[in-house]
């Protein structure tokens, strides 16, 4: 397929016309590329040929529109959040006329969009919405009694029955790129073996395609599915040690981007299940990767260390404990090594992933604590000179420390030193990060710093970044009050204080992040404003699409019919119409999903809507749009590209999991230390949804 240029759409504010590529297995970019210096190891394997659609999430408002495929590994139109270019915040040549277009990483809307998934939790939402009980243990097991006849859910027999079979049909009629990676994505999302036929089986053969985006996607379907058998395992496992059986599926050596893939496709698997044995034998191969010094290919050493963060180990009995243990020591003794800067983007990852591993409680969290502080002051006991170990550090003892509530709260020191950093780090991208970490911190003398913070930041950098930070404060202050007693005690001053520069406020990315803000901290008060806003701004895509969010984050039902007018009539604005859709599926709104159905088919075939409306529709997961998406998919006298976008949306109709797959690896993760197979403008793991 020729390469189309991008039409239309901007991206954040960052971009103008940016040439992107669609990808078949379902995805999305929501942030910076890969920031790894030039000539930064090769190996990846990496081969030509086009690429398929991607379709995101519930996405930021101002993502690239998709193109038609352009040469790599998997990528797509990309309908994520605000998009940046490869090696991180240097321009790209992406302008209508070749112009260079700069994209700024430091701004709140590329946290946002690697974050929201937790906060937003659409699927928990709309099947909410239905008298449906029980729980995700239920969706696809043997038992039946806890499907509700009207909930939007699909049942385990409409999935195992209707959708599966018709994705296995699909892909065995076609050697087609973009069909073949986007049904094997959509049958890993069911995650569950059909009678006649097993997963693994499906994606084993395509282990050997002479197309490196087809290599890739197999071996991480595999993980994406997260079905722990024997030979799923062992097939993950050699791949990414390049040995055995792996090789034998190769049909020869398996180049590092595969290897990169699998490495991730074993901690998803990990993840998933509670099988210790299971998660050791993942740390293990990911151990080996990370301690081989002959690899020069840094994606592998990332992926080692990302897998690790997602092992879900726990300290359940002595065996977790161990072997959790076993893993603090790999990645600290990995990160404690002296090397050089362009190494130190490498170990980077290392805070973040250990703070996920062990939260707040863990024996040695006091230890961890002391180590990345002394790194953010750079006084560690190893120099180092890479700014992504700083923002790393910050973001770590946010995940780490208890609330700052007085002058006598045992971690006092570490808030005080992120308000330090604040106020005075070289690394604006630290500063962004330590004021998050402040939020996520919380206590009542967080919140009175932070507050006084926004009265007299900036508003172009900082205020942004004050107004998520009282944002992420609320919710989690909100959610700890609903777990303690069900009810909750609004945050009404934060709201006030939020709401009263909403209404003086000129600049459509300070109204985003105050939108988000006044959203999560679910100021009802603010909700005409927003309505507003939203309504007569539509020209500025992402400004009313983060409307349209902090109204459903505030779940605000009055405004669900100026919602569905906005998405009425974003017929060319794509990127709002996605994120309109998601508000009116956090919003409960049932008839959502006809109403794209409708639009799918309505009008010419254009990648960037149909990515838009397919991405909506597989996140929002009513099992009403399965019969249509499945006639789109065998429909022949459409294009390639559109029949992948079905099976797109199908496989996120029927997904196993409330959020997306790939949101444990994105979630409180460095993204300013992006590699290319993690994220980069289309064919990382955090790009494919």
């Amino acid at each position: 397929m020729k390469n189309l240029l991008l039409s239309g759409m901007c991206c954040a504010g960052l971009m103008a016309l940016l040439p992107s590529t669609a990808s078949a297995h379902g995805g999305q970019y929501r942030g910076p590329g890969d920031v790894v210096p030039p000539g930064g190891g090769g190996g990846g394997g990496r081969t030509g040929g086009p690429a398929g659609p991607t379709t995101g999430g519930p996405a930021g408002p101002s993502a690239p529109a998709p193109t038609a495929p352009t040469t790599g590994g998997p990528a797509g139109p990309t309908t994520g959040g605000p998009a940046g270019p490869a090696g991180g915040a240097g321009p790209t040549t992406g302008g209508p006329q070749g112009i260079p277009i700069t994209s700024d990483l430091t701004r709140w809307t590329f946290w946002w969009e690697f974050n929201k998934d937790p906060f937003i939790r659409l699927r928990d939402a709309i099947h909410a919405s239905g008298p449906q009980t029980g729980s995700d243990d239920f969706y696809l097991g043997s038992t039946k009694k806890s499907e509700a006849k009207d909930s939007l859910r699909p049942t385990s027999d409409e999935i195992m029955s209707d959708v599966l079979p018709a994705l296995k049909k699909a892909i065995d009629g076609t050697d087609q790129r973009d069909i073949n990676s986007s049904c094997m994505v959509a049958m890993a999302k069911i995650g569950k073996d059909h009678t006649e036929f097993k997963l693994v089986d499906v994606f084993r053969p395509r282990l050997a395609k002479g197309d490196q985006e087809i290599r890739e996607v197999a071996a991480l379907a595999i993980g994406i599915a997260a079905i722990a058998g024997e030979d799923e395992m062992n097939l993950l496992i050699d791949l990414a040690l390049d040995k055995g059986k792996g090789r034998e599926a190769s049909d020869g050596s398996v180049n590092a981007r595969t290897r990169a893939f699998s490495l991730y496709g074993l901690g998803l698997i990990s993840h998933a299940t509670t099988n210790v044995e299971i998660k050791r034998k993942a740390f293990t191969a990911m151990k080996t990767v990370l301690e081989d010094k002959s690899i020069n290919f840094r994606d592998l050493k990332v992926a080692a260390i990302n897998g690790m963060a997602i092992l879900n180990i726990g300290m359940a009995d002595d065996a977790a404990k161990t072997l959790l243990g076993d893993v603090l020591n790999s990645l600290e003794e990995y990160y404690m090594q002296k090397l050089g800067a362009s190494e130190q983007l490498i170990q980077a990852h290392c805070p973040p992933a250990i703070a996920k591993l062990i939260g707040k409680d863990h024996p040695d969290v006091d230890r961890y604590k002391r180590l990345f502080a002394d790194d953010l002051m750079e006084k560690g006991k190893v120099k180092r000179s890479s700014n992504e170990i700083a923002e790393s550090c910050a973001l770590a003892l946010g995940q780490l420390c208890q609330p700052y509530d007085d002058k006598k709260s045992a971690d006092k020191e570490y808030s005080e030193l992120l308000l330090d950093t604040w106020h005075k780090h070289k690394d604006l991208q630290t500063k962004n990060f330590s004021m998050l970490g402040l939020g996520f911190i919380g206590g009542e003398e967080n919140k009175k710093v932070v507050l006084k913070e926004f009265d007299k930041a900036g508003k172009t950098i900082e205020k942004p970044w004050c107004a998520l930070a009282l944002g992420v404060y609320s919710h989690r202050i909100y959610e700890q009050q609903k777990a303690a007693s069900g009810a909750i005690d609004p945050e009404s001053f934060i709201g006030e204080t939020l709401y009263k520069e909403l209404k003086d406020c000129k600049s459509p990315d300070l109204t985003g992040a105050l939108a988000i803000g006044l959203g999560l901290n679910r100021y009802t008060d603010a909700a005409d404003k927003l309505r507003e806003l939203m309504k007569e701004n539509q020209a500025k895509e992402d400004m009313a699409g983060y409307c349209a969010i902090g109204l459903a984050l505030m779940n605000d039902t009055r405004s669900i019919e100026d919602i569905r007018e906005v998405v009425d009539g974003a017929s060319r604005r794509f990127s709002l119409l996605q994120q309109a859709a998601i508000a009116l599926g956090k919003l409960g709104d049932k008839g959502v999903a006809d109403l794209l159905q409708k639009k799918l088919t309505d009008g010419e075939p254009n990648l960037a809507k149909l990515s838009a409306i397919a991405s909506a529709i597989g996140f929002i997961g009513d099992k009403r749009t399965i019969k249509p998406l499945k006639d789109l998919l065998f429909d022949t006298k459409l294009g390639d590209l559109s029949r992948a976008f079905a099976a797109v949306a199908l496989g996120g109709v029927s997904d196993k999991e409330n959020l997306p797959w790939n949101s444990k690896i994105s979630s409180n993760m460095n993204y300013r230390a992006a590699v290319e197979t993690l994220t980069n403008q289309q064919s990382g793991i955090l790009d494919i949804l």
